[in-house]
């Protein structure tokens, strides 16, 4: 009986283990059948062969159309625009379009009064992507003699030359993507963003009068972020000297460069301080977004739940007329030399609002924290004027003065970067680079590291007088991580 027993279960074992071992393999002869059968149909699929008469039907049976609200509103208000622009111009559905244009004559009159408000005769007044040239047109009445424009599509260049424009005004390229220009000279050594650039007037010294004023559309940050790297880095835009930018932008990126500290991690970011410590910035209108063309068309049905859903649905409505000029006394509180410590600083402690500035810095220098909380700058109670909350998307109308000894109040072993205003950042970075140890921290190690291609660069601007590349974004190249000592 038992010897029954045993090889019965011995036969159920074999059968298990056997069906096991064929399922396994049949599981693998699928698997490897299924790849063969996907690599023949990749490589056996062709495409049909186009006949005469298909292509004729494509090229002719699907023009360019334009969509049909942008017909209904432009026909309703001023039919003859819409024949200014090439179809294909007016379709993009792509909300990081970089080129923007104005498309309404009362828009162009209220931007030219800005632009012209306080011109003096002798300063260049720079137009970018004039496109059929409605700005271009009022300009001429109020600043012809010393007035330029850039625009990239070729289909506008003879209208705007009809337009009576200065000899030798009009130029064929793409400003607004100077920065991707100069993202591909760090790659291959070009002078694309440099013979862009010259033909702007160069003047070196900081501490001049402004050299010209620049009006462009922006729908990315990236322009931006070029500027502050040309300063961060002294080249480029840098050596132009001071400017004016009267920019249209969204109030989403409006946001993100003249945002406070009580606007939220997304808003205020490490860019933010970095923009607001180079630059004066000051809304000075609104200019309806249906005014500027291509519309964005998307689909965005979901609920505004948060701040940036928010301020992303205002762009739809108006956009804002900002007027971003750099500090005249940037040296007197960051001289040159410190320009890329300060932006390195502010790059890898603003990863997260959430770190902790004492704890952070010990890593750098060890028992620095100590200096920190015993110091009575931080200890005592700062008497400030006490300002309501700021409410957005209104914010900052007008960019604050920095401070050479602004400390927080009551500095602790809590308290985190995101605690911190622009000009707190600022003395927090002073005192930082003042100390001792300072110079042989790991900090300075890992800046170095990036220093040796900028260096080499600043040696081409000093002895060939010409403009050179930079990277692309400072927030985005940051320096890079070392082993940090234990506090």
């Amino acid at each position: 009986m038992i010897a029954v027993i045993a090889m019965n279960s011995h036969g159920i074992f074999c059968r298990l283990l056997c069906s096991t071992v064929f399922g396994r393999r049949l599981a693998t002869h699928r698997s490897l059948a299924t790849k063969v059968l996907k690599e023949n149909a990749k490589t056996t699929r062709t495409k049909k062969p186009r006949t005469a008469d298909t292509t004729a039907s494509t090229t002719v049976a699907d023009p360019v159309t334009v969509p049909k609200d942008v017909q209904d509103y432009f026909q309703a208000r001023d039919a003859s625009v819409l024949s200014l622009f090439p179809p294909n111009l007016l379709r993009k559905c792509s909300q990081n379009t970089e080129r923007f244009y104005i498309a309404d004559r009362s828009a162009s009159q209220q931007v030219a009064d800005v632009l012209t408000r306080d011109l003096p005769a002798d300063r260049l007044l720079v137009e970018v992507n004039p496109g059929p040239g409605l700005l271009t047109s009022e300009l001429l009445k109020k600043h012809k003699q010393n007035l330029r424009v850039y625009e990239t599509e070729s289909c506008f260049e003879s209208r705007l030359k009809t337009l009576g424009l200065p000899d030798d005004a009009f130029r064929k390229a793409d400003f607004n993507g100077v920065w991707r220009l100069a993202y591909l000279d760090s790659f291959d050594g070009g002078q694309r963003a440099a013979n862009l650039l010259n033909d702007l007037p160069h003047k070196r010294r900081w501490q001049d009068e402004v050299n010209f004023r620049l009006f462009s559309v922006i729908g990315s940050i990236k322009f931006l972020r070029y500027l502050m790297n040309s300063i961060t880095y002294q080249n480029e835009f840098y050596s132009l000297g001071r400017y004016e930018m009267i920019l249209v932008m969204s109030p989403l990126l409006f946001s993100h460069i003249a945002s406070t500290k009580e606007s939220g991690y997304k808003l205020y970011r490490g860019g933010t301080i970095v923009f607001q410590t180079y630059f004066e910035h000051e809304l000075i209108g609104t200019i309806p977004r249906r005014h500027l063309v291509p519309w964005f068309h998307g689909s965005n049905t979901k609920k505004l739940r948060t701040l940036h859903q928010k301020l992303l649905q205002d762009g739809t409505d108006e956009w804002y007329l900002v007027k971003i000029m750099p500090r005249k006394n940037l040296y007197e509180y960051l001289p040159p030399d410190n320009l890329a410590l300060f932006a390195s600083f502010v790059t890898q402690h603003f990863v997260s609002r959430k770190n902790r500035i004492i704890p952070t810095l010990e890593h750098w220098i060890p028992n620095s924290g100590a200096r920190l909380i015993m110091n009575s700058n931080y200890a005592k109670s700062q008497e400030k004027d006490k300002k309501p909350p700021v409410t957005l998307p209104s914010q900052l109308v007008k960019s604050v003065p920095l401070a050479a000894n602004d400390y927080l109040e009551k500095m602790t072993i809590y308290t985190e970067f995101g605690e911190l205003t622009p000009s707190q950042v600022l003395t927090l970075f002073n005192e930082f680079i003042n100390w001792s140890e300072f110079h042989q921290s790991p900090f300075v190690q890992a800046v170095e590291s990036q220093k040796p291609k900028q260096r080499s660069l600043r040696r081409l601007v000093e002895e060939e007088d010409t403009l050179v590349d930079a990277p692309d974004d400072v927030m985005a190249t940051p320096i890079p991580k070392v082993r940090m000592r234990k506090s």
